[in-house]
């Protein structure tokens, strides 16, 4: 079974609510879609090509005060078919991957303490993953009756604050562990 480019459907998602260049859909993944999926420049722009090669969007030039024409891509209906089709189908598995879980699965190989200290960098970060989606979620609860898509806009800010709690918790929890750990073999 071939593997799916979930890429092209992001593009086809952002594009049947406006017409975006290249640039414009990297901030809006970077912005609204980061804290569950992510895609780079490397990935976006192959994919812009092959969706307008498939007649899935349309490119349009459009004049740019700060430098070269803006290539503007848009839907077309088959594009719009092919993501209400995208959207119909089950998810089959979440992939999940921890970089961090994989280097502390061989932790003993190193200091207590460097394993602390890789937790608290992971805190750190995944705070200010929990700082953004709250900006998120108070900038969406005031216009969640406007628009139908800002509720699942919604659902998915509810559920990076879930995950992103969840991180900061086990650290919390981890830290405590490998200190107590710590403790125990001075004494």
């Amino acid at each position: 079974m071939p593997k799916t480019n979930t890429t092209q459907y992001i593009v086809l998602g952002l594009l049947d609510h406006e017409a975006l260049s290249g640039y414009d859909i990297k901030k809006r993944i970077d912005m609204m879609i980061s804290h569950f999926w992510d895609a780079g420049y490397a990935q976006i722009y192959p994919t812009l090509r092959q969706l307008e090669a498939d007649g899935l969007i349309v490119k349009q030039s459009s004049e740019s005060s700060k430098g070269p024409e803006k290539n503007i891509y848009a839907i077309t209906e088959p594009g719009k078919e092919t993501l209400r089709e995208w959207l119909a189908i089950p998810e089959t598995k979440e992939y999940t991957r921890y970089e961090i879980l994989l280097k502390l699965f061989f932790g003993g190989e190193l200091k207590t303490e460097d394993n602390i200290r890789r937790i608290g960098l992971f805190k750190e970060r995944h705070q200010r993953n929990v700082d953004l989606i709250e900006m998120f979620k108070q900038n969406l609860q005031p216009v969640l009756a406007e628009n139908e898509d800002h509720l699942y806009y919604y659902l998915t800010v509810l559920f990076g604050e879930e995950v992103y709690g969840a991180y900061l918790r086990w650290a919390e929890k981890a830290e405590t562990l490998l200190r107590e750990h710590e403790e125990r073999k001075r004494s």
